[in-house]
This record gives structure tokens, sequence and C-alpha cells, in this order.
């Protein structure tokens, strides 16, 4: 290396990333292309955070978060940067939930887990009868306006109780953002559901009028999108 090398090289941008997990990464690869020298600093002994592949019984599983939205670009033009683009498929399998003792199918009428239509959730027998008239209470209640954002599970526990909350919109967001749904913004997460809650006396009215104008558009395609493999090869990739 040349002196003028090495002078070009002190003098370039360096900037520390603390946190190897799928944000971390994602901030230090465009930091990186950027033209930015990155250090990365982790305190595991591995990268990805809340992203992890393993196996159980001999069959590769992700350990945290398996799937992205599909209708949100940022993850999976994410893993296309990553050389991953080839590898994209939506979940093969018919979404199922453990609850009540047995497995149960995902009801259709809700957007990431809150209920438009009450009649295919009380058929999935998800939810108990106190649960299922809790979630009927929300056309009732007064209209609750979320301000400036709100904890997406604090927010429809108060409409439709934690119970729809706990069965439902738990496992499909914690399997999303691998976070606690009672934490995650409603704004960041469901932004067309944040607007609905602000602009709809009802929460499920809300639901509906999205489902409609979903049907209206004739939006098609997967709403959620995996990686061959496991999600949890995106951190490595």
């Amino acid at each position: 290396m040349s002196a003028a090398d090495i002078s070009a090289d002190r003098s370039r941008r360096h900037a520390a990333v603390v946190g190897g997990g799928i944000s971390g990464l994602a901030a230090a690869l465009r930091l990186a292309r950027a033209g930015v020298r990155v250090t990365l600093l982790e305190s595991e002994g591995r990268v990805g955070g809340k992203l992890h592949a393993g196996e159980i019984a001999g069959m590769p599983v992700d350990l945290g978060a398996e799937s992205v939205l599909a209708r949100r670009p940022e993850a999976v033009e994410l893993a296309r940067a990553a050389g991953l683009g080839d590898q994209l498929q939506p979940p093969a399998a018919t979404a199922m939930l453990w609850t009540r003792g047995e497995l149960r199918p995902l009801p259709t009428g809700h957007t990431m887990g809150v209920p438009g239509d009450l009649a295919p959730l009380a058929a999935a027998g998800i939810l108990s009868a106190d649960g299922l008239a809790r979630v009927a209470r929300d056309a009732e209640l007064p209209h609750s306006d979320p301000g400036e954002d709100v904890a997406i599970g604090a927010y429809i526990a108060e409409r439709m109780g934690r119970e729809v909350v706990d069965r439902l919109v738990e496992p499909l967001l914690g399997g999303v953002y691998a976070g606690d749904a009672y934490r995650i913004s409603m704004r960041a997460a469901v932004p067309p559901l944040f607007e609905a809650a602000r602009t709809h006396r009802s929460l499920g009215e809300g639901v509906r009028e999205l489902q409609e104008r979903a049907a209206a558009r004739q939006q098609t395609g997967p709403v959620f999108m995996g990686i061959e493999g496991g999600i949890g090869r995106l951190p490595l990739a």
C-alpha cells in the first residue's frame, strides 16, 4: 500500500455499530455501502439477535421470527440485497395455532390477528365464549384515539380484550417481529391498522374496511414471505 493509500484510509469516516442483530447488520451494510469504514460490536458468540436458525428433530426451523411481511418492501429487499432473492418463498403450510388443547386453523377475516368478522373466529374455536363476547364489545365501546402512536397489543386489549391478543395477535406479530405485542408500535408495525384505529369508531369496523379496500384492489400475492432454510439465514448472508 502506498503512502497516499494509507493517508486516504486514515481519513476515511469510521463508525461503530453496537449490536449484531438484524437492525445492526442492516445499518452496518448501509454505512459500508456509503463508503464508511465500519466496526460491528456484538457481545454474543453469533450475529443475528432475534433471527436464529436451528434444528428440531433433524428439521431446520427458525428459533425466532420465521417470516417477514411480504407486502412491506424493507425486509424482502434486504434479503435480495444479501443474495437470497431466489430463495424467498411464501410459507407452504396452512397456518395453524396450538390453543385450547389442540391445533386449530387460523381464521379468515382478520388483519394481523385483529378480527373484523366474528363468524370465522368463532368457528375456529381459538377463543373461549367469554373471549368472543369481549371481542364483540368493541362495536359498543366509544372511539379510542391512539394518539401519535400506541402499543398494538395494549390498544387491541383495550378494545377487544387480552384473550384475542394472547391467542391470535401475539402469535402473528411475535412470528414476524420477534417481539412483545404489548410493546410493539402499531404505527410502525401495521400502519393501515393504525390509521383505521384513528378514523373509525370501532376497531372491527376499521378492519372490515381495510379488507374491503384490499378486495376492491384485487390485492394478490402472499402476505408473509420466508427464506428457504429459515429467516435465520438472513443475518449470516
